[in-house]
């Protein structure tokens, strides 16, 4: 479709979706959409009451109605929102290996999202399901992300990353889809004489299991996407903190302090320092560069660091989580090993002036984006609202 201007005329419908009685599936209203985009029709708009929220703690009651009811109306005398201007569904795929169900559990609640758990390593599984959805877009997310898990079960991440990638591309192609987002990490770097480290960094010597299975699935979508005419955004991470983690530094300094209050070890040298980026702004830095970074015949794939452009002392992480904790005549105790474990990157720093350039950057610093999480984690902070 070519680029729309000022003076070129859009061609917009509304989908009417009110009436008296919910009816059995809303699929009919995707079947409306969807046939509208294969017509060539710009623009949809639906309007909706405000009562699919994902944050279940702002409903209202609907005995009583309106804003009386609570933050989100649902009786008769409700307000509206204004029509929406795009209407999108989501399908998400997971198998709870490292993740847990719960954090999910609101957002199935929303009938734009469906949900199906099962193995990425089920080949067929996933083919059936893009056969099924036929994606527009594919946000590939999923790997290990427990990079020392990989040195005692030595084929995890080429499983669970390198054939991963390659069944995910393969259900593209087979139900043609065309564009995937890819998260990559800044772990394919290793050992870099270059600090900070640029893309065009090279050659790539990974020191884990975990990185040497991004470097391959890197290799494996510039393959497909030259051979099948697809498009890639490949986004190479510093360490992301959230409000959910299994595994982490943060994570686990929190954990030794509930198990001994008077004593926190850092494993390895006490040196180790890192990018640390929230995933708040990690989704907004990949949704910025798919809006905004077109792929084209001649370069069908790009690469992006993103991230901060600061970093984050392993021994300042440990002095916010004790003092966060109120524990703050606790013992900070260095380990003394050369690294932490096997595979481990003591030092990540890589430049981030090629989104930069591009017209995106981080709001938070690496010690702020730390200071959320730790704040998140330990319940004193809630959702932000971040954007580019």
């Amino acid at each position: 479709m070519a680029p729309k201007t000022p003076s070129t005329p859009w061609l917009s419908i509304h989908l009417g979706n009110f009436m008296p009685d919910a009816p059995d599936s809303w699929q009919f209203l995707f079947d409306r959409a969807k046939a509208a985009d294969a017509a060539g029709v710009d623009k949809l708009t639906v309007s909706d009451h405000v009562v699919f929220g994902e944050n279940l703690e702002e409903y209202g009651r609907p005995e009583v109605g309106g804003v009386a009811g609570g933050k989100q109306p649902t009786g008769p005398d409700g307000q509206w929102l204004e029509p929406m201007t795009l209407m999108s569904v989501i399908a998400g795929i997971d198998n709870f290996f490292l993740g847990k169900r719960k954090f999910i559990e609101p957002h199935l609640r929303n009938p734009r999202f469906h949900f199906a758990e099962f193995d990425l390593l089920d080949k067929n599984e996933l083919a059936k399901y893009f056969e099924e959805a036929k994606p527009d877009l594919v946000w590939h997310v999923a790997a290990n992300s427990d990079i020392s898990y990989g040195t005692s079960f030595t084929d995890f991440d080429l499983k669970g990353g390198t054939i991963v990638t390659y069944n995910v591309l393969e259900a593209m192609r087979r139900s043609g889809a065309k564009k995937l987002i890819f998260s990559s990490s800044g772990a394919v770097y290793g050992e870099p004489t270059i600090m900070p480290t640029p893309e065009n960094y090279g050659p790539l010597f990974p020191i884990s299991f975990y990185a040497a299975s991004k470097v391959a699935c890197e290799s494996l979508i510039t393959a497909f996407v030259h051979n099948f005419d697809m498009q890639a955004w490949i986004f190479r991470f510093g360490n992301i903190v959230g409000p959910n983690p299994t595994h982490g530094v943060i994570y686990d300094f929190i954990q030794k302090l509930r198990q001994n209050p008077e004593k926190l070890v850092i494993r390895g040298d006490g040196r180790q320092e890192k990018n640390y980026f929230l995933v708040e702004e990690c989704i907004d830095g990949m949704a910025f560069a798919f809006r905004s970074i077109p792929m084209t015949d001649e370069t069908p794939c790009d690469v992006f660091n993103l991230g901060t452009t600061t970093i984050s002392r392993v021994v300042d992480i440990a002095r916010l989580v004790r003092d966060g904790m109120g524990l703050a005549d606790s013992l900070i105790e260095i380990e003394g090993t050369k690294k932490a474990w096997p595979g481990d990157q003591p030092r990540v720093h890589f430049t981030v002036d090629k989104i930069r350039a591009l017209g995106w950057k981080a709001r938070f610093t690496s010690d702020q984006a730390v200071d959320v999480a730790i704040r998140r984690m330990l319940g004193h902070l809630g959702p932000l609202e971040v954007g580019s």
